[in-house]
């Protein structure tokens, strides 16, 4: 269900990002009462309406200066459609001007990049030709090209290419943690860990590492006992043997000896 803040149905993107609480939204509220909302908002229209994209925060101060009695008027402004995508623009808007950790940016990315991969995929889709018609008009033969072998695999380039690699190069961290981020949305998102683990992380109240799911250990198969050689086992026998034949032993304690012998082979 997407998030609504005073009448505007928020981008998915834009909910990705924590809202401000305590002391600093309440210095944003002062500054909109005694400044006005400085900076627009920037809404996108759709076919149900507008969307939100950017200015959750400078809405909430607005209701709340508003509700103290201050006339409060809201600029806004409309998003123009340039070669990125909503979701990056989101993403490249937020993630410079917060102060955010890195567990943060992480968890952020790994939220935001499906959303990029399924914009980019929508728009991919709006721009293939219709069924039926021929992506050469023209007629003409058009020009192959000699095929090569395929190159041998490179490990960094694939992790790079991973969703996991994605998610690093725009947090700005390691595979490792980018990993631990996909899993803890992965986790909430099946209902393993409580929703509130993420807000908990976003706001810094919680490390990354300490939360996310530890990968299964396959516990490891019991050592095979040693076996011992025939010739080694009658060689302790014999001297076993010997040694009882000159001792002076009651019948007690040759049991638990050879009990004890026993045990050993």
């Amino acid at each position: 269900m997407q998030e609504v803040i005073c009448g505007y149905v928020v981008h998915p993107a834009a909910s990705v990002f924590p809202l401000m609480e305590g002391d600093a939204f309440d210095e944003l509220v002062d500054s909109v009462c005694r400044n006005g909302i400085q900076q627009p908002i920037v809404v996108r229209r759709t076919a149900d309406g507008e969307e939100l994209i950017d200015g959750r925060n400078r809405l909430r101060a607005a209701e709340e200066a508003r509700k103290m009695g201050f006339n409060v008027s809201i600029p806004g402004i409309e998003w123009g459609n340039d070669d990125r995508n909503v979701a990056e623009w989101v993403w490249e808007k937020n993630a410079v001007r917060r102060q955010m950790s890195v567990d943060a940016l992480n968890l952020a990315a790994a939220a935001i990049s499906p959303l990029i991969e399924q914009e980019n995929a929508a728009r991919k889709q709006a721009a293939q030709f219709p069924k039926g018609q021929s992506g050469n008009p023209s007629g003409k033969k058009q020009v192959t090209t000699k095929t090569e072998s395929p190159a041998k695999r490179d490990r960094k380039e694939s992790n790079a290419r991973s969703t996991a690699g994605q998610v690093a190069a725009k947090a700005g961290g390691s595979i490792h943690k980018a990993r631990q981020a996909i899993a803890v949305r992965k986790a909430v998102d099946e209902g393993t860990l409580p929703p509130e683990t993420i807000a908990e992380v976003m706001t810094g109240k919680k490390k990354l590492r300490d939360v996310a799911p530890k990968p299964e250990t396959k516990p490891k198969p019991a050592p095979e006992p040693k076996r011992r050689s025939m010739a080694l086992i009658l060689g302790d026998m014999r001297d076993l043997i010997a040694e009882w034949k000159d001792a002076d032993h009651n019948l007690e304690v040759l049991r638990d000896e050879l009990s004890t012998q026993l045990e050993r082979l």
